[in-house]
């Protein structure tokens, strides 16, 4: 399976990284994501989450009380496939 694949088959995932591609510097906990970006079942976010994660587009933090915090990866060249992937980011968005 490519990432193409995967964005293509998931939605949760597919939600998650255009909420990234709109909001560029975001992060947050799987919760957070859940309820406040995408606003979809946290088990469900937190499967789309590793999954991300295995193809390197969301990086994880862990904070201070041992809780993983998601956010967009930094590198440049997977960023762009993803606008080819999924189109434009919303206009004012950072990149």
């Amino acid at each position: 399976m490519t990432l193409r694949d995967l964005l293509a088959r998931d939605p949760v995932c597919r939600d998650i990284v255009e909420y990234l591609m709109q909001n560029n510097d975001a992060a947050d906990t799987a919760r957070g994501i859940a309820q406040w970006w995408i606003r979809r079942d946290v088990a469900a976010t937190q499967e789309a989450l590793m999954k991300l994660q295995e193809w390197g587009v969301v990086q994880t933090h862990v904070v201070q009380d041992h809780t993983f915090v998601y956010a967009y990866t930094k590198r440049a060249v997977l960023r762009q496939s993803l606008v080819r992937y999924l189109g434009a980011p919303a206009p004012g968005s950072a990149n």
